[in-house]
């Protein structure tokens, strides 16, 4: 009869509500640390010491005054600054230090930890000698001359070259499509997975995967599936599908010869890679996808600098959308999947250029003007596929990321207000420094219930490789953020004992103990090492740690020798197995422990 339907909306579910909750919170999480970014500011141009209200329960609830928008400017890392040798003088450190008052920036990077002059004293000459031999960016050096990833396609046996992909049964896409989404999916929420096997996958396989951006996502979802098939063996979990249940076992599906590329679903990566040169010049939301997949997949191969180019790519695609006069509606399904690819590709660009001396995209000027994802569903008829697609979980992982955004907000804010040396008593600001660890605690208390962590539990409790890793993540951010606030009180006891006090010395001993047995960087997570998140940003980590821990261990203050956390020389062989097994696959990374088998 050709009348317009009208349906009755629906009533919001549980699931829906609590994320709405989790969505405000870390909304207002987020307003919270901008606001004390803002009165950061305008106190320092003021010059004057904290006002009365300034304390470490919350200073901006005091404040009557809104703050205005804020906007990181995006800026290199950095370095440290390297001294010649001075004399000693009482009351101060005999590592040599810049001789000035004013505040030095410090580096965020693990890596400019050897540069630091007291770590070039106090470690083993053998040490400094070897690192004084190489380039100052050697990982980016060694990183850029490494082969490029083989051109070449393994194509299955008795298949015809040309023909390959659309010979694949349908169950076969599906189990790797399902492996990514089982995997990847839910740590890296990139594609929605609705739209994906309703609309994408079937526009791949109706064109025979030919040259359209709807065959390239489809052949870099699969590329990345075989990488979470060998999650699932790694780990001994079975194979998601809705016939069996978690617990069982891995077992070998027929197909699997499909994943045995060297590395695992290079095929499918390089059949992506062919189609894609002949639509570079787009940029739009699917293209940027691509791209983010694509530096998904170089991070798990433990090519950083590789990574690093394609998410350079995706930054472009989104800046291209956001420079457009047509403002984009983030109430509606492709302004929530625009978000969710902003910040999926924000987050990682920003471990990889403060590791890195890499050149920032710009994607940072726009960080105050996003907004955080909602996870809008996608349009969908009332069809039985939309039931088959519905997933418990998926508020759990939603949830997961919300709060990793949230946090890399934190940790930034952490950089920009403690990361400075200045050879005077107070500085960095106790008050900025108790504001930071007040953030941190109210981003872990205001968790949902599903994401809550104890600081003792076992991580490797899970039904998947996702839950495993999701535990994991959680808690080791949390700890990660509390060694950063220790980190610059730790230059400063290495480089002005005189000028450190004993709240100060305390800030060190919390951020050791923060640096300690972080659970992605051990037991199953690292058993599970085609699934591990970002492996080149832990590693980073643990070169840089190794070398504070030994430093600390080696040096002549007593005062802070007496940080040193219990178990300390364990972890540091905990963080060495982690780099000898990751340097089997970058040779960056196997400098790295190189080096610090000298110590």
């Amino acid at each position: 009869m050709n009348l317009e339907c009208v349906y009755q909306t629906p009533r919001p579910t549980k699931k829906d509500q609590s994320m709405s909750v989790a969505i405000n919170a870390i909304r207002r999480l987020e307003n919270k640390v901008e606001e004390l970014t803002a009165a950061i500011t305008s106190f320092q141009s003021s010059q004057r010491s904290p006002p009365a209200f300034y304390d470490s329960r919350s200073p901006i609830a005091n404040m009557s005054q809104p703050s205005p928008s804020f906007t990181v400017v995006s800026h290199h890392a950095p370095r440290e600054i390297v001294a010649s040798p001075q004399a000693s003088t009482p009351g101060r450190s005999s590592y040599p230090v810049p001789e000035t008052n004013r505040a030095v920036k410090l580096s965020f990077s693990q890596h400019g930890v050897s540069s630091w002059p007291a770590i070039q004293q106090i470690l083993p000459p053998e040490f400094v000698a070897a690192r004084k031999a190489l380039p100052m960016d050697y990982v980016i050096d060694i990183e850029t001359h490494r082969l490029p990833l083989p051109m070449h396609i393994d194509y299955p046996a008795r298949s015809d070259p040309d023909l390959w992909l659309t010979e694949l049964p349908m169950s076969v896409v599906k189990a790797l499509a399902d492996a990514y989404f089982a995997v990847f999916h839910r740590n890296t929420p990139v594609l929605d997975k609705f739209h994906f096997f309703s609309s994408t996958l079937g526009l791949a396989m109706e064109s025979d995967f030919g040259y359209d951006i709807e065959s390239c996502l489809v052949l870099v979802v699969l590329a990345l599936g075989c990488l979470g098939v060998k999650a699932y063996e790694e780990g001994n979990f079975a194979l998601p599908s809705r016939s069996s249940s978690f617990g069982t076992g891995f077992v070998h599906p027929e197909w699997y010869e499909l994943v045995l590329d060297e590395p695992a679903g290079l095929k499918f990566f390089n059949e992506a890679r062919k189609r894609i040169g002949f639509l570079m010049s787009q940029n739009n939301l699917f293209i940027g996808q691509f791209y983010m997949l694509s530096t998904l997949y170089y991070a798990q191969l433990l090519r950083p600098i590789d990574s690093w180019t394609t998410v350079n790519r995706a930054a472009l695609c989104c800046m291209s959308i956001l420079s457009r006069k047509d403002s984009i509606d983030f109430e509606q399904w492709e302004g929530d999947m625009f978000s969710r690819l902003f910040w999926n590709t924000l987050m990682y660009e920003t471990i990889i250029t403060q590791e890195l001396d890499l050149p920032l995209s710009g994607l940072l000027d726009y960080e105050a003007d996003m907004p955080i994802p909602k996870f809008t569903p996608c349009p969908r008829p009332k069809t039985s596929i939309s039931g088959l697609l519905v997933d418990e979980d998926d508020s759990f992982f939603n949830f997961h990321f919300l709060a990793q955004a949230a946090h890399r907000i934190i940790l930034t804010r952490i950089r920009h207000n403690l990361y400075s040396f200045a050879e005077k008593e107070g500085h960095p600001s106790p008050s900025l420094t108790a504001e930071m660890h007040h953030q941190l605690e109210q981003w872990r208390n205001n968790l949902p219930p599903s994401l809550q962590f104890s600081d003792h539990e076992d991580a490797d409790d899970g039904p998947s490789p996702a839950h495993v890793i999701a535990k994991a993540m959680l808690r080791s951010r949390y700890l990660v953020a509390k060694f950063h606030i220790g980190r610059p009180f730790l230059y400063k006891a290495l480089h002005a004992p005189g000028q450190t006090t004993d709240s100060e010395y305390r800030e060190i001993q919390k951020g050791l103990q923060g640096g300690m047995f972080w659970p992605t960087t051990m037991g199953l997570c690292v058993q599970m090492k085609s699934a591990l998140p970002i492996k080149f940003g832990w590693c980073s980590q643990c070169f840089g740690q190794v070398l504070l821990f030994n430093a600390v261990a080696l040096s002549s203050n007593s005062k802070l020798r007496g940080t040193l956390p219990e178990g300390w020389q364990e972890w540091v062989r905990t963080m060495m197995t982690l780099m000898e097994r990751c340097g089997e696959e970058s040779p960056g990374i196997a400098q790295d422990a190189e080096l610090l088998r000298l110590i």
